[in-house]
């Protein structure tokens, strides 16, 4: 039986990304989210799956091997994401009808039930706006990569159940999948670029879940000459990869069109960090840094939410001056960092420990 070995500096990664998944979204207002960096940081949903996959397998690896074993496996996935993912939805629903009750006395930019309509709320519900369902950004439109990922479980527990703990067989059906995705992609769009099409972003999950268990891989095979590294090049590998993750976001432009370059940059940084040599990885197993990974689903879920918030009450509602738009951005990350602590508390931890 593996022996379970938590990935600090990983989990850190987590909750850096969700808040720049968020970024990206909020309105591009100040020096900080118009910058290259953040207009390109929505490609950072793929770490996430590309992270899943290298985590979830390290964790799984020797115990799916049965239909009954993966009984618990898929129900643990369904108790982690899919409370916090109903509460979101449910509490945009309530905000919609808000908006519809008050719309005479209120003038609204967007009008109640238009762009978020019921047709297109019950395929976000039940998790299938990854798939051909899809219908849009609407509602909390960040939770397709979660539909993907709930899709991505069933396939895992599949090849988990064919591959009987053989890494060879598991290598070689990572690499199918990984080339069979792209190869969906290119025949489809004439193009390595797997974000053109959401209605087919189920199979971007599968991309990047299964580069993360062929980088486990890899990993596991160079664990002994990796180990022996030097704290001196351990320093030097992280400071190295992070540049070459910025200067690829930067340009994500470009990159997008090639996107397994993305898929090997994340995956590098995965590889890199999680043998925690660097001064970095020092840095990131630090309390903030753990809390932002514990709450990284929150923030994912919820960034939504408050951003719509922000844009009704602080942006249109007070016109914020501004030379106050970057305190303003400052603020509403403390925001969502404070409620995605309630909700993580109260939404996610306590149904995660109560539904059976």
């Amino acid at each position: 039986m593996n022996t379970i070995k938590r990935f600090y500096a990983l989990d850190a990664f987590r909750g850096l990304a969700a808040l720049l998944v968020f970024l990206f979204h909020t309105p591009q207002l100040s020096v900080l989210t118009n910058s290259a960096f953040i207009r390109g940081s929505g490609f950072f949903v793929d770490l996430f799956f590309v992270l899943s996959g290298f985590v979830i397998y390290h964790n799984y690896k020797d115990k799916l091997s049965t239909f009954s074993s993966s009984k618990p496996f898929i129900l643990k996935r369904i108790k982690r994401l899919v409370p916090l993912h109903v509460y979101t939805l449910l509490v945009l629903l309530i905000l919609e009808i808000i908006k519809y009750v008050t719309s005479n006395q209120i003038n609204y930019s967007t009008v109640p039930f238009e762009a978020n309509t019921m047709a297109s709320f019950w395929p976000q519900f039940f998790l299938l706006n990854s798939t051909p369902l899809f219908y849009g950004f609407n509602w909390n439109g960040p939770s397709w990569s979660i539909s993907a990922e709930m899709i991505t479980y069933f396939l895992f527990i599949l090849t988990s159940l064919l591959c009987f703990r053989k890494k060879r067989l598991t290598l070689l059906i990572s690499l199918s999948i990984v080339c069979l995705g792209y190869l969906f992609f290119s025949l489809k769009d004439h193009t390595y670029n797997i974000t053109i099409d959401y209605k087919y972003s189920f199979i971007r999950g599968f991309i990047g879940f299964y580069f993360g268990i062929i980088i486990y891989l890899i990993r596991h095979l160079l664990l002994n000459v990796l180990n022996k590294a030097s704290k001196i090049l351990g320093h030097l590998f992280e400071v190295l990869i992070l540049i070459i993750v910025i200067y690829i976001i930067c340009h994500v432009g470009y990159f997008k069109n090639y996107f397994f370059i993305i898929h090997m940059a994340f995956g590098l940084l995965i590889l890199v960090f999680s043998l925690e040599k660097g001064i970095i990885s020092e840095l990131l197993k630090r309390h903030l840094f753990q809390k932002l990974g514990q709450w990284s689903y929150s923030i994912y879920l919820n960034h939504t939410l408050m951003i719509i918030l922000y844009n009704m009450i602080l942006i249109k509602g007070f016109g914020i001056n501004d030379n106050y738009i970057l305190l303003s951005e400052i603020l509403l990350i403390i925001l969502v960092c404070a409620y995605s602590s309630f909700t993580y508390k109260h939404i996610e931890k306590r149904f995660y420990n109560k539904v059976k």
